[in-house]
């Protein structure tokens, strides 16, 4: 059902994930502003400001993500692409946790951590990570692939590139007292975020004579 729905739709597919993706970095970048034009993005986090406005863009734009994201993933399973076992393991766990991040709130600065912000805060970093881990698998498996140099190309350094961010991220978040969090985190967001528009183009091309192709 799946794979007949997709053939019908299959050219809303990239444009859907592309205008998640800009949405979603037009609210991580802009919406601070409107909360309070006094605080700086450059040194706290898109969770800071989300809490600041509950159910407004930045968390809004975050469960979007992460189910556009899952929708994504389960189109490449049902056009067969090479996503079974792990890497679809970590791109749940990607789209989960963005889904977990935007329904569950953080504390503000002042507020010592609660139950829920734990559970934001691992389900966050647990994103940052898998999705960096899923890219590089899927690097390896896309090499083969018709007409996927360039995504292989893309997915990893994208992928290195989320993986050093979210290294100097924990570090900015611990010994580093919070310096540039804001800056960090945001570049982080921005190649992780292009990761699923990358792949999200790649999955509308993949045709049947794609398929036909590889198995030959």
């Amino acid at each position: 059902m799946i794979a007949s729905r997709f053939r019908r739709h299959r050219h809303l597919l990239a444009p859907t994930v592309w205008i998640t993706v800009v949405l979603a970095v037009t609210a991580a970048l802009w919406a601070p502003s409107v909360n309070d034009p006094g605080l700086s993005p450059l040194q706290l986090t898109v969770s800071d400001f989300a809490v600041l406005d509950r159910g407004g863009p930045i968390e809004t734009t975050m469960g979007l993500l992460g189910a556009v994201s899952l929708v994504l993933l389960l189109v490449a399973r049902a056009r067969r692409l090479p996503v079974r076992g792990l890497p679809t393991v970590l791109l749940t766990v990607w789209g989960m946790g963005l889904l977990v991040a935007a329904l569950v709130p953080t504390d503000p600065l002042t507020s010592d951590l609660s139950a829920p912000a734990y559970v934001h805060r691992y389900a966050s970093i647990a994103a940052f990570v898998a999705l960096p881990l899923a890219g590089l698998m899927l690097d390896r498996r896309t090499r083969a692939l018709p007409r996927a140099a360039g995504t292989v190309l893309r997915l990893r350094a994208l992928s290195w590139a989320a993986l050093a961010g979210a290294v100097l991220m924990a570090y900015v978040a611990g010994p580093g007292g919070r310096e540039l969090i804001g800056l960090v985190e945001r570049v982080l967001l921005g190649c992780e975020v292009a990761m699923i528009g990358v792949l999200g183009r790649y999955v509308q091309r993949w045709t049947p004579t794609c398929e036909l192709r590889l198995a030959a």
